[in-house]
This record gives structure tokens, C-alpha cells and sequence, in this order.
């Protein structure tokens, strides 16, 4: 099952920005059949003091959206990586086929729309760059996404993220010994755990008694992220039972 689109806050050019995504395009970008990326902007009408729109405009970008993606799928085959708001403007990115017009595509999407004058860039990048370089998550902002969606799923079945209980965390090392000296440094920070041999794998099992609402579940993910980089292991997720 893919990770799908998802959406996330950060800085780009000393402003804020609200990124979407479509996280499973790493396979399409690999095989090398739509080299060429093409940008699509325009100003909004009414941007908030810090270049993010006020809401009221929000029918007539999306409307827009899916006339552009809608008329660039069908006739240049393109694939929507992403769009972005900043700075006072929404911004489309998708990727072509070699040769594809898809200016002229944009062009007629802009004649037969009165409410947005639209800008277009195109550049080759034939290694999706922008994709995997600018759009996509730091390593922490990803793992912000996903321990905000093991929150909405704790939340479609009625978990009340206040209410403390215990979350189980699951740690890879590369052997015993890191293993062992990675579960005294957590055991010092609150956690109760230990180590096992799976299947050719060497992990740390840990749990203590959280809350998990979003902000203090992914400080505490983020603090066992690092503590495993340092004994040269990664983070391998987090669960709970649901509270209500």
C-alpha cells in the first residue's frame, strides 16, 4: 500500500509554505519517462500578511487544479508531483514526457478560466531533483507525517490522545552491544525494555507511559530517532493501545 499525498508546513525563501505531495513517485521518477518539469503559478487574489491565502479563494484554486491536472494528464501525459502555497502564490509541479507542449495545454486551461493569469517555467531534470531534493520531507518533518497518521487512525476508532498510557517503540541496531548500551541510555530517560535477536536483526523493544497527542508523541519519537542514529540504528515505529 502507498504512503499517497499528504501535506506539510515549512520555510521556503524566509516565508512560510504549505506543501502537498504525492509520496509515491519515487518509482515513476526511476524509470526515466518524464524528464521534464514544468511549473504552473499564480498570485492569489487575497494572501494573508504572511503570503498564505485567507480561505476565500479556495473553490476557485481548487476548480483550477483539477482543469489543470485533468487537461495536462490527458493530452502530455504528465504526472502532478506536488503544488505549494507561498509568498503569496500557488504553484503547481508536474513532469512531462520528452517533448511534450505543455505550455500550450496551460495556455488554453488559462483562456478559459477568468479568474487567474497563470505563469509557466519548464526545465529538464531528468533525475526528478526538485522532487526528491526541494519537495520532499526532511527526515523529521516525515516522521511528523507518520506519527500524524497513526494519530488519525487511534482517532477514527475513538482514542483520546490526552490520556496516558503505554506506547511501544521498536528500535533497529546493527548489534547486541549497541543494542545494549542504546537501552540504558533510554532506561535513564524513563523506558522499560530490551533487546532481541529477529530474524538476522538485532532490536530494542521499548515502552513507558505517554500521552500521545501529536506535539509531545513526536518529540518523544523524534528524541528515540536520534538516539538510534547514534548507536548507528534507525527507528522502526510506534503503537499504543487506544485510550478512551
Amino acid at each position: 500500500m502507498g504512503m499517497g499525498w499528504d501535506v506539510y508546513v515549512c520555510g521556503v525563501d524566509g516565508a512560510p509554505a504549505v506543501i502537498s505531495l504525492d509520496l509515491d513517485l519515487r518509482e515513476t521518477a526511476e524509470r526515466g519517462t518524464h524528464p521534464q518539469r514544468l511549473h504552473v503559478r499564480h498570485a492569489f487574489h487575497a494572501p494573508r500578511a504572511n503570503g498564505l491565502p485567507d480561505g476565500t479563494e479556495n473553490d476557485a484554486m481548487y476548480a483550477l487544479q483539477d482543469t489543470l491536472v485533468a487537461a495536462l494528464t490527458e493530452e502530455t501525459d504528465a504526472v502532478y508531483l506536488a503544488c505549494m502555497n507561498n509568498h503569496g502564490y500557488r504553484e503547481h509541479f508536474f513532469h512531462l514526457p520528452a517533448h511534450s507542449d505543455g505550455r500550450t495545454v496551460v495556455a488554453k486551461v488559462e483562456a478559459e478560466s477568468a479568474d487567474y493569469e497563470l505563469e509557466t517555467f519548464s526545465e529538464d531534470d531528468p533525475a526528478w531533483a526538485y522532487y526528491t531534493e526541494f519537495l520532499w520531507p526532511d527526515p523529521r518533518t516525515m516522521q511528523y507525517l507518520m506519527d500524524r497518521r497513526v494519530l488519525q487512525s487511534l482517532a477514527e476508532n475513538g482514542d483520546r490522545h490526552d490520556l496516558p498510557r503505554s506506547v511501544d517503540h521498536c528500535l533497529d541496531v546493527p548489534d547486541e552491544r549497541s543494542g545494549r548500551a542504546l537501552l540504558a541510555e533510554a532506561q535513564a530517560a524513563g523506558f522499560g525494555g530490551r533487546v532481541r535477536a529477529q530474524e538476522g536483526r538485532w532490536q530494542v523493544l521499548l515502552e513507558r507511559d505517554d500521552a500521545v497527542e501529536l506535539d509531545h508523541i513526536h518529540g518523544v519519537v523524534w528524541g528515540l530517532c536520534e538516539m538510534a542514529e547514534r548507536y548507528g540504528g534507525g527507528y522502526d515505529g510506534w503503537g499504543c493501545l487506544i485510550a478512551k
